[in-house]
């Protein structure tokens, strides 16, 4: 199979992405598991390595050079960019110039993948202050990718420790909102949207476990009737009308112990920590978020851009390598699906 192609961003340059890549990188393994396309600025990306005192080769091209070029094995291709505001960065904290230069490079990363010149990005952190600081007018990253590539279909992030998977019905939210939030069809198209993601990871017929919204999962309507009006209808109609294998609805606190016993690939919660909680006490260090739903495989580490830990080498990578695997799964996906 053809290695897929990753468009490899620094996230936010003040805090620890540049570190992040340049850790990742400097490993002859993730170099050589696909072809990699660096869009950064070069002055940031080698800060990056100096920060971490580990460094890697790379062939520095031009825009135009993509249509052709072609990739040496374990030597990824740098795409510089500027930032468009020319104020010098502040490290360790959010500002609007970090935040232009994260809209920029993703805009970027985005163009090519529309354009076929890349199956799948991976970013280092970012900061949603910063790109509301520099023109972000969604409320994150995630509604910013749909309007970029014009998809109107159900958007939710999936948050990934080694290889189960988690997708939230409700997201960033008030608490008090959730259950005028959900509905048999949203919980459907939260079903599906993690049903196609898993299958383009390569896992070919998943067992997904949906959870109840209530104590004890309502206690047949004692505790509450939204497992009886909402979450089992829509359990049943997605089994019968998409053929999806699921089980459940499982109360929150026993969700974990079922996945386990049955070897479930990947969860639908119902608000945005019912399943996350315990999916990041398995692993929070190994920790990784998709963007699901978005029709460009676009993964990352599940934490923020450790402003305080700017400079100082003592960053732990596990995450994004983590996210990185992910994205050449599903970049893999892309390929195969074309």
């Amino acid at each position: 199979m053809y290695k897929p192609t990753i468009a490899l961003l620094l996230g936010d340059p003040a805090g620890i992405g540049p570190e992040l890549v340049a850790k990742l990188l400097a490993q002859d393994k993730y170099r050589e598991q696909a072809n990699i396309l660096i869009i950064a600025d070069e002055n940031e990306l080698r800060k990056g390595m100096d920060i971490a005192q580990l460094h890697f080769p790379y062939e520095q091209i031009e825009e135009e050079h993509l249509p052709s070029y072609s990739f040496k094995r374990g030597v990824p291709a740098l795409i510089a960019h500027q930032c468009s505001d020319k104020t010098p960065f502040e490290y360790g904290k959010a500002t609007k110039q970090s935040g232009i230069y994260i809209l920029e490079t993703l805009q970027k990363a985005v163009e090519y993948a529309q354009a076929g010149y890349i199956q799948s990005i991976c970013f280092a952190p970012l900061n949603k202050q910063a790109m509301h600081l520099g023109g972000l007018q969604y409320r994150d990253e995630l509604h910013w990718f749909a309007e970029k590539t014009d998809f109107q279909d159900f958007v939710c992030e999936l948050n990934v420790v080694d290889d189960i998977w988690a997708s939230r019905v409700t997201s960033h939210i008030p608490f008090k909102d959730i259950v005028s939030n959900l509905s048999i069809q949203g919980v459907i198209d939260c079903i599906c949207l993690l049903n196609r993601t898993l299958i383009q990871a390569g896992i070919s017929h998943p067992k997904i476990a949906v959870q109840a919204l209530n104590p004890h999962g309502g206690e047949g309507g004692v505790f509450g009737d939204e497992e009886i009006t909402i979450i089992k209808p829509a359990i049943e109609k997605a089994r019968q009308e998409y053929g999806i294998d699921l089980y459940g609805p499982f109360p929150g606190d026993t969700t974990m112990h079922e996945v386990r016993r049955l070897n479930i690939n990947g969860v639908v919660s119902m608000y945005h920590d019912q399943f996350s909680t315990a999916l990041k006490l398995l692993g929070f260090e190994r920790g990784v978020t998709v963007q699901g739903g978005i029709p460009i495989p676009i993964a990352t580490a599940n934490h923020g851009t450790a402003y305080d830990l700017y400079g100082k080498n003592i960053a732990v990578p596990t995450a994004f390598e983590a996210a990185f695997n992910i994205a050449v799964r599903m970049g893999k996906g892309v390929l195969t699906a074309n």
